[in-house]
């Protein structure tokens, strides 16, 4: 620590201060006289913060002081204060000065409180180093009288008393923090116990499953067990359904007598399915460009078979009408026509990708038919 610190001396360091504070009301600036008086950090601040302007409400005065309730207490104390120099000296007296105490927060800072009892402030100085090119006691702040300063221990009667008590506090924080630190570790033995219980249950959370957890419902298993058979069912209705495509429908097939029946048949389900795979190809040869020319079996689209329907009973007479179409061909002749169709298209594409015109291609075609005819 710094030794070797010369107490402050009240009679050469208050009257420069004092004899400053009453221009506060003067001028919105503060003097330029004060700002040596000050330390670094409380000169910077009035430089920084001080009003520019006597318009200003705030008067740097209140800087003086960190705290800003006090600050307004310390402007009322200076403005209902007698600030009159000495006849003879021209200088502002103190007569009544309290006692010194001093306060060493760290190596680097120590403080020194000056009580003024007549003006009821304390001024309070910072010894700073190298400051300006010299060392001394610097004011860190003015403040109202605090009547219990000699009631706290901090706060001593010497420079040496405040070393001491500076050592002693931080020998005292440093052995706090160490048995901080040592009952830390033992707050943690005592948890292991709980930590193994909860690590050995954990250990279920982890071990693999062959299939994936049933996540079950929240609700009671009264109520799970009725909501069950319900959903059963609605699933079980699917198996009900008749597919489109079947050869047979069930729901198609009735024992009725042809007079009690109105839509009456005489084919299967197999037989319409047959005729529609027998159903020729379109002849055209000059497709759309965007349609694809594989071979296209037309189909019509088949209405719900339900029995209650009445889409059912017209798709079945469609059904009748082409097949009863269809009664004068022969499997063979249906096979002839499809192969020529789909020959003459696959012919198509391939002049096509060739680069071949259509017209082109139609005239080559008519004169290959008209070659036929002589060979007839």
């Amino acid at each position: 620590m710094v030794s070797l610190i010369p107490p402050p001396e009240p009679h050469d360091l208050l009257p420069p201060l004092l004899a400053c504070l009453p221009t506060a009301f003067a001028s919105a600036r503060p003097p330029p006289a004060l700002l040596p008086l000050l330390s670094p950090i409380l000169r910077q601040r009035l430089q920084l913060l001080a009003p520019n302007s006597a318009a200003e409400s705030e008067s740097w005065l209140k800087l003086l002081c960190w705290n800003s309730q006090k600050a307004d207490k310390v402007q009322t104390l200076v403005e209902l204060g007698t600030w009159e120099p000495h006849p003879a000296s021209g200088e502002i007296e103190v007569d009544n000065i309290g006692t010194i105490r001093y306060k060493r927060f760290d190596e680097e800072t120590l403080r020194a409180q000056i009580p003024l009892p007549d003006y009821d402030l304390s001024v309070v100085y910072l010894w700073c180093v190298n400051d300006e090119g010299s060392n001394g006691w610097r004011v860190a702040e003015l403040q109202p009288s605090d009547p219990t300063l000699h009631e706290d221990p901090t706060w001593t009667l010497s420079v040496s008393e405040a070393n001491s008590a500076s050592s002693d506090r931080i020998l005292s924080e440093a052995l706090r923090a160490a048995e901080q630190s040592q009952n830390i570790p033992t707050a943690q033995a005592e948890d292991d116990g709980d930590d193994d219980d909860d690590d050995y249950w954990a250990q279920y959370d982890r071990t693999p499953a062959r299939t994936p957890a049933v996540k079950r419902s929240p609700a009671p298993q009264s109520l799970h067990s009725r909501l069950g058979p319900s959903e059963d069912d609605y699933y079980a209705r699917y198996a009900s359904v008749q597919p489109a495509l079947d050869a047979t429908d069930p729901s198609e097939e009735t024992s009725e007598t042809p007079s009690s029946n109105n839509n009456e048949t005489t084919l299967h389900g197999n037989t319409l399915t047959h005729l529609l795979q027998r159903q020729p190809l379109s002849s055209d040869i000059d497709p759309a460009p965007e349609e694809d020319y594989d071979i296209i079996v037309p189909h019509q689209p088949l209405a719900s078979r339900s029995p209650s329907s009445s889409a059912g009973s017209d798709t079945v007479a469609r059904l009748e009408q082409t097949a009863a179409a269809m009664q004068g061909e022969s499997d063979s002749d249906i096979a002839i026509r499809q192969h020529i169709s789909t020959s003459i298209k696959s012919m198509y594409r391939l002049a096509k990708s060739t680069g071949m015109e259509r017209k082109e291609f139609m005239s080559l075609v008519r004169k290959e038919l008209d070659v036929l005819e002589l060979l007839d």
